[in-house]
């Protein structure tokens, strides 16, 4: 098995993990071209995104001898420690010195550029500047680490780990469900999706708490309502189910059912514009709490029908409880600011209704202001007309969603496809 099956998903940034092992593995292919291994490589990105398991698989797959470099001890003593693995390693070369959680090697959570600690690694690497010796680093958080020692001569490469999207989630969930006793209809793709943008531990997380509900029911398989339910509790943060919201859970009727309208308006006109991209719908309104609409973004569609429809469909809560109940409810605050904040940026930054609009430094022309003002307003108001024109048109589709999220309070992606296909849609261009 290669060292590197062991890192799912990410492919390309496997490839490239394997093309500086090969470097390290077969330096002398490369001197014949008159061409030198990189000096050093960083892996950096929020946490649980599986680095250390990327620089060990680099570390196994070149054969060399590593020595390890962590943050264990008071300052004098592990800059002590730094400069005795580099000797070794200078002494064992070809070697690898491996800087784990590179960004904790000083205390602070400010720029510590200065620091004895960095200062000391940067000086180590020079001095084997001449040697067979690579320097692999990880770090959380990159603004934490001096550009001195980022700079080429030092750690030549930089990759930066990101959350899984699109296949590369899709691999990760499918891995984690094999191991699993799911059902085998659990749609990978939908809890892919449902996850996006959460990092390969939380994944993991999620996927073992599911079965820990599953476990707890007596259940014969993991399901995707388990899954939900531990999505629920361990990424938002919610209850599981209606029943742990206790005795606060909403005993009002027009209230629940203003929620229930306000999502849905969401979910039907983020889907008529982008289909797919609703994850998750929640119409649970007890102990304070509204309901919720996730979202995904497959990055298939240009980023300006994606911001326009994002803003449209943050309207269409709004407008489907105006429509149905002929009213703008009080928990549509946050939809008009959330709208209003993007349509500003499109139209003072993006210039979106003109070049004459853009801020341009001139942010205390008073008439400048008020004609932003008045197309903010103006193209607030024209998304607005066009969210209610999406759902008058889809009426049906927006029946049944609502229908639905009445009875079960939480719609899944499958879920809502499934609704979808029932009914006719209507296109409507923006």
């Amino acid at each position: 098995m290669n060292t590197f099956d062991r890192i799912i998903g990410y492919s390309s940034i496997k490839k490239e993990l394997m093309q500086i092992s090969d470097t390290l593995k077969n330096r002398e292919a490369y001197e014949k071209l008159g061409v030198s291994a990189p000096r050093g490589l960083l892996l950096y990105g929020e946490p649980g995104l599986g680095k250390s398991l990327m620089a060990s698989a680099v570390i196994a797959d070149s054969g060399l001898r590593y020595f390890l470099l962590r943050k264990d001890r008071p300052n004098g003593d592990f800059v002590k420690e730094i400069k005795t693995v580099f000797k070794e390693a200078k002494e064992n070369a070809p070697a690898i010195v491996y800087l784990d959680d590179m960004d904790k090697f000083a205390n602070g959570d400010e720029r510590h550029p200065d620091a004895e600690e960095y200062v000391t690694v940067q000086s180590c690497i020079d001095e084997v500047k001449k040697e067979a010796v690579f320097v692999l680093a990880t770090a959380n958080n990159i603004r934490c680490l001096p550009r001195s020692l980022l700079r080429a001569g030092r750690l030549d490469r930089k990759i930066k780990v990101e959350p899984p999207h699109g296949r590369d989630a899709e691999e990760i969930v499918a891995y984690y469900v094999r191991s699993k006793k799911f059902a085998r209809d659990i749609d990978v793709k939908a809890v892919a999706h449902l996850m996006d943008g959460c990092s390969c531990a939380e994944l993991e997380t999620v996927i073992n708490e599911a079965g820990l509900y599953a476990g707890y029911e007596r259940a014969e398989q993991i399901t995707l309502e388990h899954f939900m339910a531990a999505y629920l509790r361990t990424v938002m943060n919610e209850p599981a189910s209606e029943d742990d919201f206790g005795e606060d859970l909403s005993s009002e009727e027009e209230i629940r059912r203003q929620v229930v309208w306000h999502e849905a308006g969401h979910a039907v006109v983020s889907e008529v514009l982008c289909p797919g991209s609703v994850t998750l719908v929640s119409a649970r309104s007890g102990a304070g709490r509204g309901g919720f609409t996730n979202y995904y973004n497959d990055r298939t569609r240009s980023g300006l029908y994606w911001r326009k429809s994002r803003i449209i469909g943050s309207l269409g809560g709004i407008a489907a409880t105006e429509q149905k109940f002929g009213l703008v409810e009080e928990g549509g605050s946050r939809d008009l600011d959330a709208a209003f904040r993007a349509v500003r940026n499109s139209v003072t930054e993006d210039c979106a209704c003109g070049l004459h609009l853009h801020s341009g430094g001139y942010e205390d022309s008073q008439r400048l202001v008020a004609e932003q003002e008045q197309a903010i307003s103006s193209e607030v108001e024209k998304y607005f007309r066009k969210a209610k024109e999406i759902l008058a048109l889809n009426a049906e589709f927006l029946e049944k969603l609502a229908a639905a999220l009445s009875e079960k309070s939480l719609l899944s992606a499958v879920d809502i496809e499934r609704i979808r296909s029932e009914c006719k849609i209507v296109s409507v261009a923006i």
